[in-house]
């Protein structure tokens, strides 16, 4: 965190502003959230999170050797057919804490070990997270914060995170609107993706590693391949190559499978086959791109 807790509170406070009536993300719904109003995420006036834990699964930069602090939030601003985690993020499973709780287990993480807190689909509970965040550094905390996203963000919301955020890992799900309307349930993701990324990465810049390897700051832009390469590969990247040039880091994942409403969609009711998977590596190979990291298929369930 590169600002002071004086000015990172009075970003909260700005947080907190635009979450009622709601305008977190660039739905701009207006749902009055302390009056018992939910918009299209369902996010209520008080703090919903799934889980807490040491999470290995992310990037080897983010997981290290002890795992990311994982703070999974209910609730989710898309509709992805095919969500993994839809019993939180479409459901809205989840236990409701206050806030000084959670700060409480952030740093209960912190005491385990893990190199980082990361912020899982965070943005319809961004004042609420930011938060607990705040009050465990007024505690100790000292670890940088991932804000891990859809990337369907509001340049409004990114200003104010601007110096709490150290690593963004933002998702480059689709190349149009219309897929993105068809999977994700969000007709207009393209161009906010887009410039939230860019954002992003003016904020923080490219991704930075410390002597053991470990995350530190920057950005990481992550890439879900579909089947029937419904995502968009090519055009994705050449944009992403236009924008931020080809040293960019990508997480280029093959972790799809059928879950949610994907079995009963023609199309979405199969995995991912290794060729699909192939052909998308060797897109982003093609388009010069340095830093990518590339999943096992057999290690993540693909055929």
């Amino acid at each position: 965190m590169l600002i002071s807790l004086e000015e990172a509170r009075r970003r909260v406070a700005g947080l907190r502003a635009l979450a009622d009536p709601c305008r977190l993300c660039p739905r701009l719904c207006g749902a009055r959230r302390l009056a018992g109003e939910t918009g299209f995420c369902r996010a209520g006036a008080r703090l919903r999170v799934a889980s807490w834990a040491a999470h290995r699964g992310e990037e080897p930069p983010i997981s290290g050797t002890r795992g990311s602090g994982t703070i999974f939030a209910s609730h989710c601003t898309l509709r992805c057919l095919f969500c993994q985690n839809f019993p939180f993020s479409q459901l809205g499973t989840g236990q409701e804490m206050a806030v000084p709780d959670l700060a409480g287990h952030m740093l209960q993480l912190a005491r385990r070990g893990v190199h980082n807190i990361n912020l899982v689909t965070p943005t319809p509970q961004a004042p609420f997270l930011l938060e607990a965040f705040l009050e465990a550094r007024e505690q100790g905390l000292d670890l940088p914060l991932v804000y891990n996203t859809s990337g369907y963000e509001s340049l409004e919301v990114l200003t104010l995170l601007d110096g709490l955020v150290d690593i963004y890992l933002p998702d480059l799900k689709y190349a149009d609107d219309e897929a993105a309307a068809a999977i994700s349930g969000v007709a207009d993701y393209v161009a906010h993706d887009r410039a939230a990324i860019v954002e992003m990465f003016r904020q923080v810049g490219p991704l930075q590693l410390d002597a053991a390897g470990l995350a530190t700051r920057g950005l990481i832009v992550r890439h879900l391949v579909l089947p029937g390469g419904r995502q968009g590969t090519r055009a994705s990247f050449e944009w992403l190559r236009s924008a931020l040039g080809t040293e960019v880091q990508v997480s280029l994942m093959c972790q799809y499978f059928p879950a949610w409403r994907a079995p009963q969609t023609p199309g979405f009711d199969r995995r991912l086959t290794d060729d699909e998977y192939l052909e998308a590596i060797e897109t982003v190979d093609g388009l010069g791109f340095t830093n990518v990291w590339a999943q096992d298929p057999t290690e993540v369930g693909g055929a």
